[in-house]
């Protein structure tokens, strides 16, 4: 079993890699009629050493990791640090955890200089970064805490039932404890998805960014005038001050019900004029009409209630194979790991046909914004979006249907054309 998992992350490493060079080879493929004057030839050359530099540290990371990875599994250090777990709490539940924090802040630790280069290396030396050492500290620290606390919180209960409700069970009953443990993981997990989503802009960007209402003026006025002529209830529009982290443009839409909420970047509304904002907005209400993450929502709920049925069986017969990576005993913590570990593939496959719904999303967001707002107004915005954030022009047409949830800016403005938005 050692070796099987070896070949997989490493086939993981080889798949990755293989997509990542698709697109890295196209870099010089002509860019589209209808995008050409996204950039000019200095921007264009600008770009495509932007892109040598992230490929290069990309690949250098992915190599590295797995490296790690694959060195700790022969070398036996998870047993090594579960053992360190084991002599800091005589707690069942709380030795999972910790052997799993331990794990969590190696691999961090691995990956911050990746992150700390490409922020104030590659990110400033192209304009991007305007995060200050200060911000990059607490973002970290507060990223930190967070992922600690609350997938600390949702595991301890998930491992409580797992131990006191699944693995105290045996015999005839064991059949309906199984059930009984999947149904109410499954149940929780989607209660806390459930919570981040709808306190996501109420709550957690409010812990890294400062969200402050559009104020009244000539874009308060057309996002109102659209908002009516849409039949769209405005609940809140927010703008969110990016900048102070980067210069790239976004906007975003999240929640459902009264919590709906559309939250533009400062960046957008600074480097887009009146109209393209505007249809920016028509976009993000696109998804909003559409119902997109509630439908995104209704699919992490069956994708989360199959992974947890793949997770029980496969730890019903992992205890096996324990001894294979230096355990004397079955370890409920590295079970999870070994877990992730073997169905990061089958991830990827399950992955091609939820982005190819996000795409198809993203059309409609698109027709929807080109048809309700003045002239070429999207088409424009795309093409600023595309210049600012150094969008990839000639993106291979493989590596867009197995892992983008966007469309390539050229086919995106091509759709709109075929609708008349042009």
């Amino acid at each position: 079993m050692l070796i099987f998992t070896i070949l997989i992350v490493i086939f993981t490493l080889v798949l990755e890699t293989t997509i990542s060079l698709l697109n890295y080879r196209r870099r010089s493929q002509p860019i589209p009629e209808n995008v050409r004057d996204v950039y000019d030839s200095a921007q264009y050359q600008r770009w495509l050493d932007y892109t040598m530099e992230t490929h290069r540290l990309a690949m250098i990371s992915r190599v590295v990791n797995t490296g790690a990875l694959v060195a700790v599994l022969l070398f036996k250090g998870f047993p090594y640090l579960a053992q360190r777990a084991d002599g800091l709490t005589g707690h069942e539940i709380l030795r999972v955890l910790v052997f799993l924090g331990l794990v969590y802040l190696l691999q961090y630790t691995l990956n911050l200089g990746f992150k700390l280069y490409r922020t104030f290396g590659i990110e400033s030396r192209y304009g991007f970064n305007a995060t200050t050492s200060r911000v990059f500290v607490l973002d970290q620290i507060k990223s930190v805490i967070l992922g600690l606390l609350l997938g600390g919180g949702l595991l301890y209960c998930l491992l409580w039932l797992y131990l006191n409700l699944f693995k105290a069970s045996s015999g005839p009953g064991s059949g309906a404890a199984w059930v009984q443990v999947w149904l109410i993981a499954w149940l929780l997990i989607v209660l806390v998805t459930l919570v981040v989503n709808l306190l996501y802009t109420k709550v957690f960007i409010r812990l890294f960014n400062t969200l402050t209402p559009l104020r009244s003026g000539p874009l308060y006025d057309q996002i109102v005038g659209l908002a009516d002529n849409t039949g769209y209830a405005i609940k809140e529009i927010s703008v969110m001050d990016a900048s102070k982290r980067s210069t790239r443009l976004n906007a975003f839409f999240s929640g459902f019900g009264r919590f709906k909420h559309i939250v533009l970047y400062d960046t957008l509304i600074e480097k887009c004029g009146l109209e393209e904002v505007v249809a920016v907005l028509a976009h993000e209400i696109g998804h909003a009409k559409h119902k997109d993450v509630l439908k995104n929502f209704l699919l992490s709920v069956v994708q989360i209630g199959a992974t947890l049925a793949l997770l029980l069986f496969f730890l019903t017969a992992s205890g096996s194979w324990a001894s294979s990576f230096g355990f004397s005993n079955p370890h409920l913590g590295f079970a999870l790991l070994h877990f992730g570990m073997l169905t990061d593939p089958l991830g990827f496959l399950l992955g091609i046909p939820l982005t190819a719904i996000s795409r198809r999303a993203e059309y409609a967001a698109d027709g929807f914004a080109a048809s309700t707002t003045s002239g070429p107004a999207m088409t424009r915005a795309l093409k600023i979006l595309a210049r600012e954030n150094f969008s990839n022009l000639t993106p291979h047409p493989l590596a867009v249907k197995l892992t983008y949830t966007h469309p390539p800016i050229s086919q995106r403005i091509e759709a709109i054309e075929r609708l008349g938005g042009q």
